[in-house]
């Protein structure tokens, strides 16, 4: 049984659904799961169509739970485990309703097994939603269309996708926003209500209400104050997993059991440079000069950061440590001379690298 991370579509269906999409995605009910004093895994199934309840999907349900549980590969045995499981494969992170969350997807023929997790929860961390598949599949293709909104003469006036909102305005000027998911291609739920996409129309031009789609927030860059002055020198933009772009210096030093090249970052804070991470990670007792592995794990945007700014080049080696794997890279000794020369040269100087090789008087 092949576990894999969630699309963005699928992510949707790893929460709790209405009667309308439970019944078109083929719902068969939920599993709630945690932990007992961080070990010992417990779990409540909440039926949601018995009818679907077989003894084949049971049977999927339960082999499932095994080889998350197993002693040999299984990555939620106990809660520690979850943990660093997930911190080691951001891959399955998306931003959830309870803040950052992990979400996989497990088949059988028949049946889909949508899980999401929570490790930074103590208790009821663990959610498996369970689909027959194939209803699951075609709702999720089927959903892909977008939402439409017409007006009464049936004529289109916008499409949105599954999950987004629209934004109410009533006569006075009143404004109210609404999640609207997809039900099929004549009906939508707009926030709780089931609507006919005529109907929604009617009673929109009945109230004299107007309606339009909510436009995704666009962040202005902020206009810098007068006097400000410019990045430093040796600034680069890390453009981050969360959307975000950070200012950020790079400093050198050494590992102290084995010498070997350490990078980190900083930030400036009001003024005062503060850590943001580290770049390298430290894992076998001797690796090449300039060479480094690059801490992946925590922050996954680093190896684009690093080639994109000619810092470092892939080795095509990589070492595996727990449940992850870390690229070898080898930093560019010039370039990093020049982002922080102090930190460089007491690196080179440790490891032997400063000296110059001695020209040779030619013979006469």
């Amino acid at each position: 049984m092949e576990i894999r991370p969630l699309t963005g579509a699928e992510q949707k269906y790893a929460y709790e659904q209405s009667m309308q999409i439970r019944m078109q995605t083929g719902s068969i009910g939920v599993m709630h799961g945690g932990y007992k004093s961080d070990k010992e895994f417990y779990s409540r199934f909440h039926d949601l169509n018995e009818r679907w309840k077989t003894g084949e999907f049971e049977e999927g349900l339960e082999n499932l739970l095994n080889i998350l549980s197993s002693d040999r590969d299984g990555f939620m045995r106990n809660l520690d485990t979850m943990r660093e499981y997930t911190a080691c494969h951001p891959q399955n992170a998306f931003q959830g309703k309870e803040g950052t969350e992990y979400g996989f997807r497990a088949d059988t023929e028949k049946y889909a097994y949508v899980m999401r997790c929570n490790p930074a929860k103590e208790n009821d961390n663990v959610e498996i939603h369970c689909y027959v598949k194939e209803w699951l599949d075609h709702h999720i293709r089927e959903a892909e269309k977008g939402i439409r909104f017409i007006n009464s003469r049936y004529s289109e006036l916008f499409r949105i996708a599954d999950g987004e909102k629209i934004e109410v305005t009533n006569t006075v000027g009143g404004k109210s926003e609404y999640v609207c998911r997809y039900i099929d291609e004549y009906h939508t739920e707009i926030g709780n209500n089931l609507y006919h996409i005529c109907q929604f129309a009617e009673i929109m031009e009945r109230n004299g209400s107007e309606y339009a789609p909510v436009e995704p927030e666009i962040k202005q860059p902020e206009e810098k104050e007068q006097g400000q002055e410019e990045k430093t020198e040796g600034t680069l933009e890390l453009k981050t997993q969360f959307g975000t772009t950070e200012n950020v210096t790079l400093t050198v030093n050494t590992y102290v059991d084995n010498n070997s090249l350490y990078v980190g970052m900083t930030t400036v804070e009001d003024g005062v440079p503060e850590p943001y991470g580290d770049v390298t990670v430290n894992l076998l007792s001797s690796v090449p000069p300039y060479c480094a592995f690059v801490d992946t794990n925590n922050m996954p945007e680093l190896e684009d950061f690093l080639v994109k700014n000619g810092i470092a080049e892939f080795t095509g080696l990589m070492q595996k440590s727990g449940y992850c794997s870390y690229p070898l890279y080898q930093f560019n000794a010039e370039k990093m001379r020049g982002l922080c020369p102090d930190g460089m040269a007491a690196y080179e100087q440790e490891n032997g690298l400063d000296k110059k090789p001695e020209k040779k008087e030619k013979s006469r």
